[in-house]
């Protein structure tokens, strides 16, 4: 557990390389530029106003950065990279156990 989110009428979405996954590295969410699984990010959560925007944004978020998808889409977020970072919109209405 990263933390506890607030929610107020919207949808919780998350993504994560922890299931399904195949060996060492192997799992399924890819980078669509190499073809490969991704390697940065181990898990996003995304709250929107609706879950197909929220489950689609917390699979970008292994290969986007937050603030290039923000301009077409409202959400937070909270991302938990590879090195064990926790990264979290600004605006992300929860408690983070950091």
């Amino acid at each position: 557990m990263v933390g506890v989110a607030h929610l107020h009428h919207q949808a919780l979405c998350a993504s994560a390389t922890s299931r399904r996954a195949w060996g060492p590295g192997l799992h399924h969410v890819l980078d669509g530029r190499t073809g490969l699984p991704t390697t940065d990010v181990l898990a996003a959560w995304v709250i929107a106003d609706d879950a197909a925007v929220a489950d689609a944004l917390a699979t970008a978020l292994f290969v986007t950065a937050p603030h290039r998808l923000a301009d077409a889409h409202r959400f937070t977020y909270v991302r938990l990279g590879a090195d064990g970072r926790i990264d979290a919109s600004p605006d992300f209405d929860g408690e983070l156990f950091t």
